[in-house]
């Protein structure tokens, strides 16, 4: 499935997620599309495709002590109209 993550951190942790970051592997089983750095605040937003809940959590929980996770599950628009034009 399909996720767009916005992670966010207070500026005074920005040396601890930089640090972190540079070390950081994805689990097996999430296939990063792309990601993006904002360069105006502490903000990466990626968009990634998952397996699974576990491969979810083994994801993000790692980062919740300094990280804030807004996760989306997302499709692309003319996947999601042949979704809905199954139900009618």
């Amino acid at each position: 499935m399909l996720f767009i993550n916005i992670v966010t951190w207070e500026p005074k942790d920005n040396d601890e997620v930089l640090i972190g970051f540079l070390k950081w592997q994805y689990p097996e089983g999430i296939n990063v599309i792309g990601e993006w750095s904002d360069l105006s605040s502490c903000r990466h937003v990626v968009v990634y495709d998952v397996e699974n809940a576990d491969t979810y959590a083994a994801a993000v929980l790692p980062w919740r002590h300094i990280c804030k996770f807004d996760s989306f599950p997302v499709m692309k628009p003319i996947d999601l109209m042949r979704f809905l034009a199954k139900d009618t």
